[in-house]
């Protein structure tokens, strides 16, 4: 069966309760050096502002074991709540739907469809815990699962990016040892992360480019339109 390990990626929405200083610092080259808990109060209003959005995408899955790396270029729609369209171009060449009640992952060549129900673990294909990290993610559920950590900030004269890190807590049951975000200064949503899996011998990067914030998406970017000859697999049914 096909593992898909990267259909839930939509970007990680980290909120906190954790006090730190409620004070801007300046950094050498002038930049305003944020607290984390202000930078995550800063994605939290983003993300509420943050209704639909369109981006490009790269996506690379490294085994050092086996020194390999896959690379899969494509684009993505996204809506809320909990709508997806996000396509691989070739030699991936798959179409991944969320719809809102089904999961569909379309594999072009084969002609063969995986459909999951949403909203049940048991029945989601691997990689499904990575939805929950994004919009529909609670502030609780940030606090109880993951250790949040600033690691530092990188300041070009374009742009300025704050390095996060999420450690799984050891009550919380992660396919991810570690996940690592690059939130942009300004848009203060996640342009890049890092899942790192087995102890750091398989990272999976995902980075976002020509990011469109609440562009017009019908619903119907949501309907997967398949023709007669494809076959549909409900592994779980």
């Amino acid at each position: 069966m096909f593992n898909n390990k990267i259909f839930y990626f939509i970007i990680y929405v980290v909120f906190s309760f954790i006090t730190f200083s409620q004070y801007n610092s300046y950094g050498s080259d002038g930049h305003i050096s944020y607290s984390l808990d202000e930078i995550l109060e800063k994605v939290e209003d983003a993300n509420s502002r943050l209704k639909t959005m369109d981006a490009d995408i790269k996506y690379s899955r490294v085994i050092s074991l086996l020194d390999s790396e896959e690379i899969s270029l494509g684009y993505l729609q996204y809506k809320k709540p909990k709508k997806l369209n996000l396509n691989f171009f070739p030699p991936r060449n798959e179409i991944n739907i969320i719809d809102g009640t089904y999961i569909w992952i379309y594999h072009l060549k084969e002609k063969q469809v995986e459909k999951y129900k949403t909203g049940n673990d048991k029945d989601s294909p691997q990689g499904m815990d990575i939805f929950a990290l994004g919009y529909e993610y609670t502030t609780e559920k940030v606090r109880a699962n993951y250790n949040i950590t600033l690691l530092d900030d990188i300041a070009t004269e374009e742009e300025a990016l704050y390095h996060i890190e999420l450690i799984p807590k050891n009550t919380f049951d992660s396919e991810y040892d570690r996940i690592l975000l690059w939130v942009r200064e300004g848009l203060w949503l996640p342009v890049q992360y890092q899942m790192f899996e087995s102890d750091g011998e398989i990272i999976n990067t995902i980075e976002l480019f020509n990011i469109q914030i609440n562009p017009d998406i019908p619903d119907e970017i949501f309907v997967l339109d398949l023709p007669e000859d494809v076959e549909i697999l409900e592994p779980f049914k």
